[in-house]
């Protein structure tokens, strides 16, 4: 295949998916091949449900594997590209952009279905991106007790005074606990699932769990990790205790063993999906090497020209129709088993349509719940308010005293840094994150005035500034985080089985509550669902949800992809 070499030059760089470690480059680009439809047989009528990234995603692989079906896309509000909002703010001087939901992303194996569809948007030129060894990719921080402290972003960084500097401030306290989990005793076989916390307190301390990992998953899920599932979003620890015991125990047995020394535990779904989608890519060479380099990447014009650019694709192919502002009331399998019923409207005048295949990435309740957050935007001119202390930002985990965060704040992110390059004037831009589990039960939340004080008062207590902002934009965003709380993967079985017997694989779902929060997830989701539409997998009783159900045992795959 003739490899594109025309790449406008980048101003920077990005990284790979914390959750799973990335394939080889070289394998990327040596397994490509075009990804076209590879059998005649095709769904003539295809909805799409939902028109956040997921559905909009999903929408766009189905054109190119379907060139012939007609594809209509159902969103009940009248915009598209869900959570992913930005704003273009104009301030005195110039114009900043302010992100009300995600902002950056991560290269590397789980960012390659997003890399393909950047490439199938030509939006190569508009990626900004954050080099390896910039204060943004270097320095995380974390607020305890009183606090700002800098993490290590390796261990080669953690010398003695630094350290010593860690155990003062009580970070490192049950440190220790990770030399005695390989003599732990290995859980018992009645425990199918537990919570994050209660895993990370069993197996090492609960002060990692509290002062440390409750960070981490604040700023991921803005969740409670005594809710989460450790099955779930632990799982390669998890495996490693089921094996061998204990996750140390693992590591050394599969170290010491010179078949399997350097290689990781996968589930063989996850890695064949991996891949699968390595193999179909079909992106710039140069462009993907220099994203292999990078710890973040993100778009000029903010994260939503990503969704807006997709959309307008859709909207100017004469296959699909984009239908907004509609709700979906029901969804039925039609006599005979093999076309679904859409309906659509008022109650009172409903509108049916009758289609060959749906994809759904409309929320099922009874699989997770949700969290609600409040984002605060602020920006001010003063360019050197936080010149002391560089980086991509701070989260604030569950163990710190209320006192210090009776605003119930997750973290703040340097947005100056963080996502530098999109505006047109320097200045000091943050946001501060507020609520999600720590509103679990609440039925009214903070208005404009208060979330911004809560802000502000954050800001102040914690960073010392004291300064009116030059533009401050708060953001209401209910019910915006997926929760995988304990027992998702039984629940997911449930739900698996569920639509098979109700719709007999002509409805697959898609989504952050399947395929993981971010917005690589949700994009590589709906990769995997068209791929397996592809022949005449369509016509196959699928979900969506086959991982929840493929009970194979995991497998070490060394960097070469092959799994032992």
């Amino acid at each position: 295949m003739r490899l594109r070499r025309h790449v406008p030059l980048l101003q920077k760089s990005l990284k790979h998916n914390v959750s799973l470690r990335p394939l080889l480059l070289s394998q990327w680009i040596r397994h490509r091949r075009p990804y076209t439809q590879t059998s005649a047989a095709h769904p003539e009528e295809i909805a799409v449900l939902g028109g956040g990234i997921a559905g909009l995603a999903s929408a766009h692989f189905a054109t190119k594997e379907f060139p012939k079906s007609r594809i209509t896309l159902y969103e009940s509000s009248k915009d598209l590209g869900g959570w992913i909002k930005s704003k273009k703010v104009k301030v005195p001087g110039g114009e900043v952009i302010f992100e009300y939901g995600p902002r950056t992303l991560r290269p590397g194996a789980g960012a390659a279905a997003t890399i393909q569809l950047i490439h199938d948007l030509g939006l190569n030129n508009q990626v900004l991106s954050t080099p390896k060894n910039t204060p943004a990719a270097r320095n995380r921080y974390l607020y305890y007790p009183d606090r700002i402290n800098r993490l290590p972003a390796a261990l080669s960084d953690l010398n003695f005074p630094y350290a010593f500097k860690l155990f003062q401030a009580g970070l490192l306290s049950g440190v220790w606990s990770i030399v005695s989990e390989y003599w732990r005793p290995r859980r018992s076989s009645r425990i199918t699932d537990e919570s994050v916390g209660d895993f990370v307190s069993r197996r090492w301390d609960k002060r990692i769990a509290d002062n440390l990992l409750s960070a981490g998953f604040h700023g991921i899920y803005a969740g409670d990790i005594y809710q989460l599932s450790a099955k779930t979003l632990l799982a390669p620890a998890w495996y490693l205790e089921t094996k061998y015991g204990s996750i140390s125990r693992g590591i050394a047995a599969i170290s010491q063993d010179d078949a399997t020394a350097g290689h990781m535990p996968w589930h063989p779904y996850v890695h064949e999906q991996y891949n699968a989608i390595t193999e179909d890519m079909d992106v710039d060479e140069e462009f993907m090497r220099i994203l292999s380099k990078q710890s973040t990447f993100y778009f000029k014009e903010g994260m939503q020209h990503l969704p807006l650019t997709l959309a307008n694709k859709l909207r100017s192919n004469p296959q699909v129709e984009i239908v907004t502002g509609t709700s979906v009331n029901e969804t039925r399998m039609e006599d005979g088993g093999s076309k679904i019923e859409i309906i659509t409207g008022h109650p009172s005048s409903p509108t049916p349509r009758t289609f060959d295949f749906v994809i759904s990435s409309l929320p099922t309740k009874s699989l997770t719940p949700t969290v609600t957050t409040m984002v605060v935007n602020l920006w001010f001119s003063n360019p050197h308010l936080l010149s002391s202390t560089p980086g991509f930002g701070y989260l604030i985990p569950r163990s710190i005293p209320f006192d210090q965060n009776p605003e119930r704040a997750l973290g703040v992110i340097f947005d100056h840094d963080a996502t530098l390059g999109q505006d047109s004037i320097p200045g000091t831009k943050l946001t501060v994150m507020l609520g999600g589990h720590w509103w679990d039960g609440w039925t009214e939340f903070p208005d404009e005035g208060e979330g911004a004080a809560y802000a502000r008062a954050i800001l102040q207590r914690h960073l010392g500034i004291t300064a009116e902002p030059d533009e401050c934009h708060v953001t209401l965003n209910r019910n915006c985080i997926a929760q995988y709380t304990v027992g998702y993967e039984e629940r997911g079985k449930r739900l698996d089985e569920q639509l098979r017997k109700d719709y007999n694989g002509r409805v697959r779902v898609v989504g952050s509550q399947y395929n993981g929060v971010g917005v690589n997830d949700c994009i590589r989701g709906a990769w995997e669902v068209v791929r397996g539409m592809r022949g005449g997998g369509w016509k196959a009783k699928r979900t969506g949800l086959e991982r929840f159900t493929d009970e194979r045992d995991w497998v070490l795959v060394p960097p070469t992809g092959k799994y032992k």
